[in-house]
């Protein structure tokens, strides 16, 4: 018989085979195809066969994610009586929700359930509906304690910073180290330390030539994301340190990255203080997207006439005016008279400095490291490594009994806080990274990279890693008329 049965009551009944495993590290659905042949062979001592089959590979039936396979099986036992083939009861359902969600579908639909391991038992009937609830109770029990058991081992493994998991872009199974994929990481790490955006480098990697996507067939339209280049940036296991963060979404990484544990057993792409310049990029609260980010220089030129900082805007030039001329204007302020009037063009002033820029690029060598500014990494490492050590330390003392919650709690505030100022301090004295692989003194390299090439971003860190000062001054009489000459650059030494 293929795949439909008669049942007891005459009617037509319908066989469904469904396969799942929680975990399959190597994609060879091995699991499943054992599974598959044990209940291929009780349909055959049933006398039935070619059964429908359902399958879920690598998906856990205790967590939340969802089982395409499973809901394409219910829908097919909507369709009249039917009879469940598993190998085990849990592998059909592992919480006492679905269930019950399965029981809610038998007053119109019967169904009945044969497995391989556990015998058959109908959920028509009151027996059958009391030995199904058991076995799922014992089932979720059996999956919340195994998830306690796993966390524990996790966060051993992450103190002794082995490696954990399946491989990840850059490295194989147990962290062994992939050269080519290495050096896409490396590649990466530098374009966003010199200022490109992760949507930019997106575009870089998408590119005819570019590299292979870590998809691994499951990525849509297989290709790369930004969201794709941020968690492999955040990863502390690029720059060979052991992370753990058990609250951390499944698959993918923290806005700022999993916490930091110590140093891991694999070999390294790139330093722990560039992953920790990296990260402090993404947390500089001045990174959001605003006039800033979208105007060369909003928040780098300032008021010849206050010193204020000056910010973008627009106006029509005339009522049927299809598009907007900007300009850079200084906001007034009540009870501040110095303050606002002073405007320039927008085009006009950038016009100007692009051209200083590139020819200062052109005739110079990269600048020294300022004054003090190796110094300050060090010290907002030390600052952060510090405090890190500390809040493990409070963590232990908690666990003895030496500190009370309430200790425990202010002095996490206050490592965490020194953790942060380090993290911004990290952000602003590493400007420096902008001029990293950029064509130093080929002027023609360097007018197509600033007209074609670099985003806004990368040119506003370029911009900063060269100038002191950039001043406009007024205009005698007022008014926002653009001369070449109120454009007054200083560049650092």
């Amino acid at each position: 018989m293929s795949g439909t049965n008669i049942s007891n009551s005459g009617a037509m009944e319908q066989v469904v085979v469904y396969l799942r495993i929680s975990e399959d590290r190597t994609g060879a659905e091995a699991g499943v195809d054992r599974q598959r042949q044990d209940c291929l062979d009780l349909c055959a001592r049933l006398g039935i066969s070619e059964p429908a089959v359902f399958m879920d590979n690598d998906i856990s039936a205790y967590g939340n994610k969802k089982r395409p396979g499973y809901l394409e099986l219910l829908e097919r036992v909507k369709l009249g009586p039917s009879r469940i083939v598993a190998w085990h009861v849990d592998r059909l359902y592992r919480k006492p929700r679905e269930l019950e969600d399965l029981i809610d579908l038998v007053e119109s639909h019967p169904i009945r359930i044969e497995t391989v391991k556990g015998g058959a038992f109908d959920l028509n009937a009151h027996e059958g509906r009391l030995m199904a609830r058991q076995l799922v109770a014992i089932a979720s029990y059996e999956s919340g304690h195994k998830a306690d058991r796993i966390r524990r081992a996790n966060r051993q493994k992450a103190e002794r910073g082995e490696w954990h998991g399946a491989p990840k872009y850059g490295y194989g199974l147990g962290g062994i180290l992939i050269p080519e994929e290495a050096a896409v990481i490396r590649e990466m790490a530098d374009r966003f330390l010199a200022g490109q955006s992760i949507r930019q480098i997106a575009v870089w990697l998408n590119r005819d030539d570019g590299p292979t996507p870590p998809s691994k067939g499951k990525s849509r339209l297989n290709i790369w994301h930004a969201s794709t280049v941020r968690s492999i940036l955040c990863s502390a296991r690029i720059s060979g340190q052991r992370a753990y963060d058990p609250g951390a979404p499944r698959g993918g990484e923290k806005p700022g990255g999993r916490a930091i544990m110590g140093p891991g057993n694999w070999e390294a792409i790139i330093t722990p203080e560039e992953t920790e310049r990296i990260r402090a990029v993404f947390a500089n609260p001045d990174r959001r997207v605003g006039r800033s980010a979208k105007s060369l220089l909003a928040g780098i030129i300032s008021c010849g006439k206050c010193g204020n900082t000056l910010v973008t805007g627009g106006w029509r030039s005339g009522q049927t005016a299809p598009s907007k001329q900007h300009f850079y204007r200084c906001l007034p302020l009540p009870g501040r008279p110095e303050r606002g009037g002073l405007s320039a063009s927008a085009a006009g002033v950038e016009d100007v400095v692009s051209e200083a820029i590139i020819r200062r690029l052109t005739a110079t060598t990269l600048p020294d490291i300022a004054p003090g500014e190796d110094n300050a990494v060090s010290a907002a490492m030390k600052q952060i490594t510090a405090a890190r050590q500390r809040m493990e330390d409070m963590a232990r003392d908690y666990g003895a009994g030496i500190l009370t919650r309430a200790e425990l709690h202010a002095a996490k505030t206050a490592a965490q806080h020194s953790i942060t100022e380090a993290e911004l301090l990290l952000g602003r004295t590493s400007k420096s990274a902008a001029l990293k692989g950029i064509p130093i003194g080929d002027e023609k390299a360097l007018r197509t990279a600033w007209e074609e090439q670099w985003s806004i971003p990368q040119k506003r860190a370029i911009i900063a890693a060269l100038v002191d000062t950039l001043i406009i001054t007024p205009l005698p009489t007022g008014g926002a008329r653009f001369r070449p000459e109120r454009v007054q650059i200083t560049f650092k030494a």
